[in-house]
């Protein structure tokens, strides 16, 4: 009975040691939790504004993992990110207190570094070609007409695109098959 108790401890602390070690890379580092406590008490004066069922960010968030797929999810979550920046950036220079600056500009620094650690590759690339086309103007006539001039090829490359996926899709599927049947 006691080897099973002693077993029952050790597999007891693996599990609590594995979850404060999930817990603690998924969380808030202390000194940035800190700063943006500050930073709410701050800004945020009346709640209500808060509180009115139009999040700006967190009404993506089950969207991300749901219906988007790892590289999807990579490059949204970095268009938040700089989102965050900028927003952070104007309230930086808004701001007259000292104090408030550095406490926004520590939080940035944070955001920099998730951003270039956890969301790295062709993600500013990637943000960059989004925030031009984001930026054509669908009422000048000129772009309509170029939209219009290229509009088969673009089709074209579309639907090569989307039967590569659904190739490459197949082609899991097969080997997913292949295995399950070994």
């Amino acid at each position: 009975m006691t080897a099973q108790n002693t077993m029952a401890f050790f597999w007891g602390v693996c599990l609590v040691t594995l979850g404060q070690m999930t817990y603690g890379e998924a969380s808030v580092p202390e000194n940035l939790d800190k700063s943006i406590d500050e930073l709410k008490v701050y800004y945020i004066k009346d709640d209500r504004e808060l509180h009115n069922a139009h999040p700006v960010f967190l009404r993506f968030l089950k969207d991300i993992k749901v219906n988007l797929e790892e590289p999807e999810q990579n490059l949204l979550m970095s268009i938040i990110m700089d989102t965050y920046s900028r927003i952070f950036t104007q309230m930086e220079k808004d701001s007259q207190d000292e104090a408030t600056k550095e406490k926004l500009a520590h939080v940035q620094e944070h955001l920099e570094k998730l951003q270039e650690n956890y969301f790295p590759g062709k993600s500013a690339e990637l943000k960059t070609y989004a925030e031009t086309l984001w930026a054509i103007k669908e009422d000048d006539p000129v772009v309509q007409r170029k939209a219009l001039f290229e509009l088969k090829r673009v089709y074209r490359e579309a639907t090569q695109l989307k039967n590569l996926k659904n190739k490459e899709r197949r082609r899991r599927q097969a080997r997913i098959t292949k295995k399950q049947k070994s």
